[in-house]
């Protein structure tokens, strides 16, 4: 008898810490293990703040940094970068007056690529003339023509006097007249060239008027070789030079536009043998500098645009560029925008990047750079009302760093954009971003018919470990047993009686 009740507490004690086994457990996450990763499934990724990031861009544009997906199943947001010029363009109301101030000097008949240099001038300036009557409503044009008196033909002419230059046509609002005037352009030529008496004709021919804008568009295939008042001083360079170079600052100065183009770029390191020789050099002045000597160049021009070309760019010159600085008051387009877009060490080790989509306009980097933990977008040009966007997903990883649960995070770190503007360069800055957190959920414990158990217990769950309750009940066990044993002696005293 004694045997079996050994053998049943035995068995007793085995079965219930067998069952204490089965006793639910917690998941405890050592937040202070770096290397600890948790798995993306048991996790929620919540939104803590939607900041929107709105950068000012000198009063012309705006730079706006927003979420514009957030998806809490998938553990990923979407991100949209937009950039946008809030000007308009400027356009020009008050009446225009244009002279056209072209070369009309011997060096101009010669041809270019099969092609006389003479004719290369007329057909941009018909073109020219078109554009301007289309474009404004209130506009005239006049043509003058420059070079020198034939002293060949007339003896007693003078040279460099106002007589080196012709009005071939008085400021006309008649677009074919215009135009039939340039056809008779070239039909005489001087043998040098007198710039300054074609811009003081030009002048000398313009309206009183205070309200209207008047501009000069100037031609020549070369550089003067006589002025005013210089009578047969017929040299590259010094006086002339000189005389040049100051008509075309005063007139810039009392007002006028003056767009002066030099159609001789192929030539540029050329010496020019009539010149002056340079000081301390065994060698003429080139063409090039000769021409910077009264034009300046074109980023410090001596009137207020200077266009060095060869002949097959003037149209292009002519009939784009200075089209659009006449019709345009001021240039608002943002240009050189360069913008990066920073993000924490915490995104970058645990969040998966790409691009939802590619930017409308400039590049940008194809994955964040791990040197510095950016993205860069860099934008050439954005024209007045354009609208330049990008977005980029940031996805959970499978398995992150649990240093990084029950954090608030900012998706981005900051961002810093560099621009020009007409009026100089300019740069802005901010750290405003989204924010997220993310929580660990302990995976639901399902019954056997598959549904989710969500009864409560009235007392805490015993936990693996503990042993206080194991101890306990064996001593209640031999307690029992012990009884049971006596109670068992004293029967078999009592049948010995």
């Amino acid at each position: 008898m004694k045997n079996k009740i050994i053998s049943c507490f035995i068995l007793f004690v085995f079965l219930f810490l067998s069952c204490s086994s089965v006793f639910a457990t917690n998941v405890t996450i050592n937040t202070n293990d770096s290397n600890e990763t948790i798995d993306s499934e048991k996790s929620i990724l919540e939104l803590v703040e939607r900041n929107v990031c709105e950068i000012n861009l000198n009063d012309m544009g705006n730079f706006k940094k927003e979420l514009t997906d957030f998806d809490a199943e998938n553990k990923e947001l979407t991100i949209t970068l937009t950039v946008t010029n809030t000007m308009e363009k400027e356009e020009i109301q008050k009446p225009v007056e244009i002279y056209l101030v072209l070369d009309n000097s011997q060096s101009m008949t010669s041809t270019y690529q099969d092609k006389q240099k003479i004719e290369y001038v007329k057909e941009t300036a018909s073109l020219f003339t078109d554009a301007m009557f289309e474009f404004f409503t209130d506009v005239q044009i006049g043509v003058v023509s420059f070079s020198s008196v034939d002293t060949v033909t007339d003896p007693s002419a003078t040279l460099g006097t106002s007589s080196d230059a012709q009005l071939l046509l008085p400021l006309s609002n008649s677009s074919e007249t215009v135009k039939n005037s340039i056809n008779t352009y070239g039909h005489t030529v001087g043998p040098y060239t007198n710039i300054e008496a074609g811009l003081e004709l030009a002048q000398s021919n313009f309206s009183d008027s205070q309200d209207s804008e008047k501009y000069v568009i100037l031609i020549s295939d070369g550089v003067p070789n006589l002025s005013l008042d210089t009578e047969n001083i017929l040299t590259y360079s010094g006086v002339n030079a000189q005389n040049t170079k100051n008509k075309l600052q005063e007139m810039r100065e009392q007002g006028y536009h003056i767009f002066s183009v030099l159609m001789r770029l192929y030539e540029r390191d050329v010496e020019n043998p009539d010149a002056p020789t340079v000081e301390g050099e065994d060698r003429h002045m080139t063409y090039g500098e000769l021409a910077e000597e009264i034009f300046g160049t074109a980023t410090n021009p001596t009137s207020e645009y200077f266009y060095f070309i060869d002949y097959e760019d003037l149209s292009t010159t002519v009939n784009d560029d200075i089209f659009n600085n006449i019709t345009t008051v001021k240039d608002n387009t943002l240009k050189n925008i360069v913008i990066k877009d920073y993000f924490p060490q915490e995104i970058v080790d645990n969040f998966d990047f790409e691009y939802v989509t590619e930017p409308n306009i400039g590049t940008i980097s194809e994955t964040i750079d791990t040197s510095d933990n950016s993205i860069t977008w860099n934008i050439p040009q954005l024209a007045e009302g354009e609208v330049a966007t990008v977005s980029y997903k940031l996805k959970l990883k499978e398995q992150y760093d649990a240093d990084i649960v029950d954090q608030i995070l900012p998706t981005n770190t900051n961002v810093d954009i560099d621009f020009e503007t007409a009026d100089g360069s300019g740069n802005a800055h901010s750290d405003v971003s989204p924010k997220i957190r993310l929580t660990y959920e302990e995976v639901p414990q399902k019954d056997p018919d598959g549904n989710t158990d969500n009864t409560v217990a009235n007392t805490d769950i015993p936990q693996t470990g503990n042993n206080t309750i194991s101890i306990l009940a064996i001593a209640v066990t031999a307690v029992i047993l012990f009884a049971l044993s006596r109670i068992v002696r004293i029967k078999n005293l009592n049948k010995t009686k």
